[in-house]
This record gives C-alpha cells, structure tokens and sequence, in this order.
C-alpha cells in the first residue's frame, strides 16, 4: 500500500507458526513518517483549538481524521495510532503484526529489500479448517446438497477418517473428466492434513423410499448395455436387460428389469467383459422356449449398441473400490480427442484387477451415458 525498505525481520522461516497480534517485520518509509506527522499534528490541533470558534475546530477534525484514514489503510494499527495521538513522536519505523494466527506459507521479504505498494511480503494461513475439493461425476451432482455430510480418507494417513460439511458446489463442470468440483470443509486437528494432500471423499446423500437393488458383481455392463442373469427355474437362468439408477461401492439400484426377490447370478459375470462375449453367454443361456421369443423381442436384441472406440495408453491411477482408472492416452481418432488424461470407469471391477501405474494398455470404451466413458476391454 505504500513504498518502503524492510528494517528488520522477526519471522524469518516459511512453515512457521505464528500467532494473532505477532511481530513480523519492521518498516521504514518516507511517506509513513510523514502520515504519522501529519496526523500527530492534527491530532494535537484538535486538543488545542477546543477552545477555539467552530470554523477552526471543523476544520482542524476534518485534517486529523484524513490523516487517521489513510494510516488505518495502511493497516497501522489502533495501539500505534493511538500512541502516536497521545505522544505526538513519529516513529522512524513501524512493526507490522500477524493479522491471524496460522503458518507462514510464504515468505518473500528479505532485510534491507525495497518493497512497493501491493507487493505481497509474507503468506499466513490458517490450516485448523481446510477445504477438500472433491471432482463429482455429472450423473451423481443432484444428489450432493449443500450441508450435505462427508466422509474424507486421506491416502497418508489410511487408519483415519475425517468428517466434513460440503459448503459449496462449483457452478461449473470440468468438460475433460465430466465431473464438477465441490468443496468439502473440515477440521484439521494436530494440522496432519497438508495443503495439495490426496484424499477419497464419500458424501452422503438423502435416502430413497425402499429400492430394488443387486449386488455390483451381478451386473453385466458391456458399455453399451446392462444385463443381469436371472434365475428361471432350477438350474437354468435367463439374461434379463436391466436400466439401473443409483450405485454405491456395494449394490446398484435397479429401475426396471428384475423384481424384489428374483435370485441373480454374482459371480463369475467378470468373464463377460466386452459386448461381443456379452451376445455369445447369452446366445448360451437361451433355452428353447426363449428361442420363440417374439419379433418386437427379436427386433429389440438386434438394436445396434453404441459405437465403440479404441486407445492406447498409461495407467495413472486405478481405484478398484470405485470402479474407475485414469489413463493418459494418445489421440482417439474416432472422437477427435488430442492426447489427454482423464477417468473412466469400468464395465466391471475385474477389468482393474491386474492393472497397475505405469501400465502400458490398449482399450475398448463406449459413451454409456452423455459424457459417461466405460472402459469395456484391457489388454496389456
């Protein structure tokens, strides 16, 4: 806010803590003492001229308060000022205080440096309540609310999890991994949790009247297409094309295609991984009776299912819990896409098994739901 020289340093070390009202630094100006001047001066008017008309009284409290705002904008602060009304003597230098208490995350001023107005000297936050931004998929973001309770695992510290508020949902969405940023805030106690950390958010989200739901290792989902095996009499079973609606780590809500208490196949589905092995299991689960199926039916199974896509690329992270892997890959031409990184979730968990950072891979995905990428094939 005004230029000077830095006199001397009290805090001379990035990471340290610091408390509320701490000297930092000490200042020297030529325009800071002539402000303490002007407003000693006027300050000493006013108490002169009490006795004085009016005019002169007005216009010598029109001087010091000018002269008080600008040393308040300078962030002086109300023990100087009210020391230097008192006394009268302008000091050579000013030491300026913490604002609050916190850590020093920069620290740029250096002793005998020359600094000019809106050059930033030191950094200080606050690190007891941090905010966590969580990326939200797009499908999900209608069920995340302000006020909205969360879970955070820190990857550094696995053996604790931390409870949150999420305090503001971000009014834009990250086009490249379809997903809007939302800030969770949280208690850091004992100041574990460091600014640019990792972590795995779990928000909770109002609850649903009673659902039917399956188990994730039921599902069938080629990309283009989800399908569930369902028992029909003893020992045989039938696919049946499901539309699903909510997820969780565990189970899948089923919106349409299976009915409350129907036993389903869990596993051993991770060996249908790809839509062509997809339409050869079921061509296998077909039974006679099935085979007269109508030609609505017949015309509905033939429906082209989404275009597929191919890529190649390096695994940067799989998070098998989720279903999810980011890969960085080269140019897919079928999109148009340049070479990026970005997420994708998995057809099925058993797809993430062997996968590892670094991997070298070729894929088959599909767009199962607008900006909804799901990687259906892996090879190494």
């Amino acid at each position: 806010k005004f230029e000077g020289y830095v006199e001397r340093l009290h805090v001379n070390v990035t990471g340290q803590a610091v408390t509320r009202g701490q000297p930092m630094f000490e200042v020297y100006s030529a325009e800071l003492v002539s402000a303490q001047r002007e407003y000693a001066i006027a300050a000493q008017g006013v108490a002169a001229l009490k006795d004085a008309g009016s005019q002169a009284q007005t216009g010598m409290q029109q001087l010091a308060q000018s002269s008080l705002l600008r040393l308040k904008n300078w962030d002086i602060s109300d023990e100087q000022i009210k020391a230097l009304s008192t006394s009268g003597a302008t000091l050579r230098t000013l030491t300026f205080r913490s604002p609050a208490s916190g850590i020093v995350m920069e620290k740029k001023a250096v002793q005998g440096m020359r600094f000019m107005p809106g050059e930033v000297l030191y950094r200080v936050a606050d690190l007891s309540r941090l905010w966590v931004i969580a990326d939200v998929f797009e499908q999900d973001l209608a069920l995340v609310k302000n006020g909205s309770k969360a879970q955070v695992s820190i990857n550094a510290y696995p053996d604790k999890t931390y409870t949150g508020t999420v305090t503001y949902v971000y009014p834009t969405l990250t086009a490249e991994t379809r997903t809007v940023p939302v800030r969770v805030e949280l208690a850091n106690p004992g100041g574990l949790i460091k600014p640019g950390m990792f972590a795995q958010v779990e928000i909770h989200v109002s609850g649903k009247n009673k659902v039917v739901t399956v188990p994730v290792s039921a599902m069938i989902d080629s990309g283009a297409r989800q399908v569930v095996l369902v028992q029909a009499a003893e020992g045989r079973f039938e696919p049946r094309e499901v539309k699903v609606g909510a997820r969780s780590d565990n189970y899948i809500e089923i919106i349409d295609g299976v009915a409350e208490g129907e036993q389903v196949v869990t596993t051993a589905n991770f060996l249908i991984d790809a839509e062509s092995n997809l339409q050869a299991a079921l061509k296998g689960f077909a039974s006679a009776p099935q085979a007269q199926a109508s030609k609505a039916d017949a015309a509905s199974s033939a429906a082209p299912a989404s275009a597929g896509h191919h890529g190649e690329g390096t695994v940067e992270e799989v998070d098998v819990k989720t279903g999810t892997v980011s890969l960085s890959h080269g140019p897919i031409a079928s999109l148009k896409w340049p070479a990026m990184t970005m997420e994708f979730k998995a057809a099925n968990a058993a797809l993430l098994q062997d996968l590892k950072p670094g991997t070298k891979v070729a894929f088959e995905f599909v767009e199962r739901a607008p900006g909804e990428w799901v990687i259906t094939s892996v090879k190494k």
